[in-house]
């Protein structure tokens, strides 16, 4: 019997073990880290890096020149109704079956400093007709060299070529910025979950102490040393003390998910968070967070952006007003012939040269109007920049500021929990021996239970301070290095 028992110890002792091991704690860094490597919010930012990655580089790829080989045929093998042209003059509708395929070999490029575009071109056409009668004959053009010209009055290859690095160089920023308000969200994750696992652990000691109270209470009404109503109010207590365990556990429960949620992580996954023990001491200076900020954020690319956007703008509509010109210009040589070395060898010189000139007479003053309507959004826009730009630096000096008092808070928060945990036990012996009523108790329990919270509240305000700052500068002043973030492309 003695034997069965102690293997039914040492069964129940490793099953305790491996329901241990199998639950991880977490400390604030690691929810952190987890957040930016596989958090639903860190796949976002990926994606959104990518894209405009991706995009730069085609725009790119549309700089550099463009190789094009096309193959083209044309085949009607069951015969087709023509009109065809008589030695003597009149037309006679024919019946015929034949097969044209070309073969083009180009190379384009754009023109940057005129938004025109530059080919050299080599084709090749060979038609073959099968009836009435058969025959072949080759078109050759081995080389021609063309250039287009859609308009002088607005070039918009060379505006993109502006703003697209602008927007690039905003995205990379973007990313960095995405990954810290990442680690800020996940900082409130944390510290919401950990508040929510404080509350448990305060209300059930608090359900053990009362119930220890009451019992104790119990014994001293049966011994006629308190009366009946103190010890209905210890007792109701026990049950509110109960009834609001029950209510923060769900309130845990439902923390707990929400973070995993957050993290990616299974929803069955046990998880026991671990309050930091210690906080960062260093001062945030103002001149070095706007510096920083300045030179780092991608708000400060963005501004720049937007008033390159409204001066395109209204070059755009200077552009439009009407007047166009517009040029295309085509120099090569071409033969045909019946064998294929014929077809390139000599042949005639072609030069084609085409200029389309439009001139508005009388438009009522529309083209005019446009160019002060996109002047006016113009002025507009330097508005709301000028506005956003006060509000970053705004807040740059509110959350640095902020930063900088919550590491008071934190020691003047922890200082006062440690005091209202020992006035709750001297409380409680005094209690105990008669010296306070249940009242002075319930006090001084209710003052312990708030600065415990209030202790949970200023660790979650620091460090969302700690992590608003880092988002708002790209720099980590612990380190003090700018904040920089890989991503992977796919």
């Amino acid at each position: 019997m003695l034997k069965l028992k102690f293997v039914l110890a040492c069964i129940l002792c490793s099953a305790s073990i491996s329901i241990c091991s199998a639950q991880q704690s977490l400390v604030l860094n690691d929810v952190i880290g987890i957040a930016q490597k596989s958090s639903p919010s860190y796949y976002r930012a990926q994606s959104r890096a990518l894209n405009s990655m991706y995009a730069y580089r085609y725009f790119r790829s549309g700089q550099m020149p463009q190789l094009v080989l096309g193959i083209d045929n044309y085949s009607s093998f069951l015969g087709e109704t023509v009109e065809v042209q008589q030695p003597n003059g009149p037309s006679e509708f024919r019946r015929r079956s034949t097969s044209v395929t070309s073969l083009g070999l180009g190379l384009r490029q754009q023109v940057p400093w005129t938004g025109g575009t530059f080919s050299f071109r080599s084709d090749l056409t060979r038609n073959d007709q099968f009836s009435p009668e058969s025959k072949k004959s080759f078109l050759a053009t081995p080389f021609s060299i063309r250039y287009d010209q859609p308009s002088i009055m607005y070039n918009a290859y060379r505006w993109a070529q502006k703003i697209s690095p602008v927007l690039y160089e905003e995205s990379k920023r973007q990313y960095i910025e995405d990954l810290e308000r990442v680690a800020l969200d996940a900082s409130d994750y944390f510290f919401r979950a950990l508040g929510a696992q404080v509350q448990v652990k305060i209300l059930q000691l608090n359900v053990e102490n009362t119930d220890t109270l009451y019992k104790i209470s119990k014994g001293r009404y049966d011994l006629g040393k308190i009366a009946e109503n103190e010890l209905l109010q210890i007792e109701l207590s026990l049950l509110n003390a109960r009834n609001n365990l029950d209510q923060a556990i769900i309130s845990k429960e439902v923390a707990y998910q929400e973070l995993k949620r957050f993290l990616n992580m299974p929803k069955d996954a046990e998880i026991d968070l671990v309050a930091p023990n210690t906080i960062p001491l260093f001062d945030v200076p103002l001149d070095k967070a706007v510096s920083e900020s300045s030179t780092n954020r991608q708000a400060v690319l963005s501004f720049r952006r937007r008033r390159l956007e409204a001066e395109q703008s209204v070059a755009q509509a200077r552009g439009s007003n009407g007047y166009e010109f517009n040029l295309s210009a085509t120099l090569g040589r071409s033969n045909n012939d019946i064998l294929l070395r014929s077809a390139y060898s000599g042949g005639d010189v072609q030069q084609n040269l085409s200029v389309g000139v439009s001139i508005p007479i009388m438009d009522w003053g529309r083209a005019r109007n446009r160019v002060r309507q996109a002047k006016a959004n113009r002025d507009l826009a330097e508005i709301d920049i000028q506005q956003d730009e006060r509000i970053f630096e705004q807040e740059i000096y509110l959350q640095t500021q902020q930063f900088n008092i919550q590491k008071r808070l934190v020691a003047s928060a922890a200082k006062a929990d440690t005091i209202a945990q020992l006035r709750y036990e001297i409380t409680k012996q005094r209690y105990l021996i008669g010296k306070i009523s249940i009242t002075d108790l319930n006090l001084a329990q209710q003052e312990k239970d708030q600065n415990s919270r209030g202790y949970i509240n200023a660790l979650l305000s620091f460090w969302n301070a700690y992590y608003t700052v880092r988002r708002l500068t790209l720099y980590d002043f612990e380190r003090n290095e700018k904040i920089k973030y890989e991503y992977n492309e796919k």
